[in-house]
């Protein structure tokens, strides 16, 4: 059973909306569960995953799924994510949230994403 416990509430950069980080989708993301393969980045960079919703370098329409945009922040890198970007999924739900679906570092684009916003 679902708990939809909100874990963590963020206002999206590109149109301003409210999104909702579910405490089981976080948990999910973290851990490797629910189809995920587990980003533990997720607690050791939580500003720049925080960054990428409320404050992208750039927005992208995910290449399957019209429901779900792609926020980028880019990263400077570290020790252990170097050359990345943080990327997290969004996604509109049937029942009237945005919630954070993951969140991940990744060093490139997935071909077949297209630009719908970048900062200025």
């Amino acid at each position: 059973m679902l708990s939809w416990k909100i874990l963590h509430r963020f206002v999206e950069g590109m149109n301003h909306e409210p999104v909702v980080w579910f405490e089981e989708d976080y948990l999910a993301v973290r851990d490797g569960k629910k189809n995920h393969t587990g980003h533990l980045e997720i607690e050791t960079h939580f500003k720049t995953v925080r960054e990428a919703i409320e404050n992208p370098n750039e927005v992208r329409q995910d290449r399957n799924e019209d429901k779900r945009k792609c926020y980028y922040a880019w990263f400077s890198g570290d020790k252990d994510y170097s050359n990345q970007h943080m990327k997290v999924v969004l996604e509109h739900t049937w029942y009237g949230k945005i919630r954070v679906l993951t969140a991940y570092f990744t060093a490139f684009f997935p071909e077949g994403e297209e630009t719908i916003w970048n900062k200025t």
